[in-house]
């Protein structure tokens, strides 16, 4: 064999060992076709520490209504960088209230939007005929980090994301992304969890963690080929420089 050989046989063969194979790469192998999964927790969103809530009061008296809808100092109201006046919320505090108008001081931590509008509605209508109360996060984001085509932090419009809603925000995991064990870290209250998640496996729908809660972060690590194929990137001009000279003299020897 040439020594050209030589070197081409080496070069594929460190290719062919970085490569990743297709059972590391699909989602959810074992999910049958038409098949079904039911997971068995309800999902539900619930604010935290730090949350800017979007509070709207209405009811059939829209006057009336005024006084619930103008927040007072200092309720988390901010002024965008372009100097516009971005919509008034109401910032969840370190204990876990809101100061809402009239109403006073609620506590909010750890309830749902469902809960906490249904709580204004009973409390409010003392107050008003027929009130409706609509809230959203204002704040609600994911952060997506390691081995997809855009890391970053992405605001979520709708508060019911799954992990491979993040997924696709962030452009999809690159080709060399550990699947069957990412990260995923949760804040509550004072306290961090962790989970991991096998995106190969259907099991995943049961996980508290498939859909993500605010300020989730998820971490997806580099394959082992991965970081084979990147430390063989870097040093693969030097390796096959030596490996071309043992050959050569190997060859002379032979010869």
């Amino acid at each position: 064999m040439s020594v050209n050989k030589w070197i081409v046989s080496i070069a594929c063969g460190i290719v062919f060992f970085s490569c990743a194979s297709s059972k590391d790469i699909v989602y959810l192998q074992d999910v049958k076709e038409n098949g079904r999964l039911e997971s068995e927790f309800e999902y539900k969103t619930v604010i935290h520490i730090d949350d800017l809530l979007s509070i709207v009061v209405s009811c059939d008296d829209p006057e009336a209504a005024l006084p619930f809808n103008t927040p007072m100092i200092g309720l988390g109201r901010e002024v965008a960088s372009t100097g516009q006046q971005s919509p008034p919320g109401y910032l969840v505090d370190k204990e876990g209230y809101i100061d809402f108008p009239v109403l006073g001081k609620l506590r909010v931590d750890g309830i749902s939007r469902v809960e906490l509008s249904e709580m204004l509605k009973e409390k409010l209508a003392v107050y008003l005929k027929n009130p409706i109360v609509t809230i959203q996060f204002q704040n609600f984001k994911v952060t997506v980090l390691g081995e997809v085509r855009n890391p970053g932090s992405y605001k979520v419009t709708s508060e019911r994301v799954s992990i491979f809603d993040a997924l696709g925000m962030a452009g999809d995991l690159q080709i060399n992304a550990k699947r069957r064990n990412v990260l995923v870290m949760r804040e509550n209250g004072k306290e961090k969890t962790f989970a991991r998640l096998d995106l190969t496996s259907g099991n995943l729908v049961y996980s508290p963690f498939f859909y993500l809660q605010q300020n989730d972060v998820v971490y997806v690590e580099p394959s082992r080929g991965r970081i084979v194929g990147g430390n063989a990137g870097t040093f693969l001009p030097y390796v096959l420089s030596s490996v071309s000279t043992f050959v050569a003299v190997l060859a002379l020897i032979l010869r």
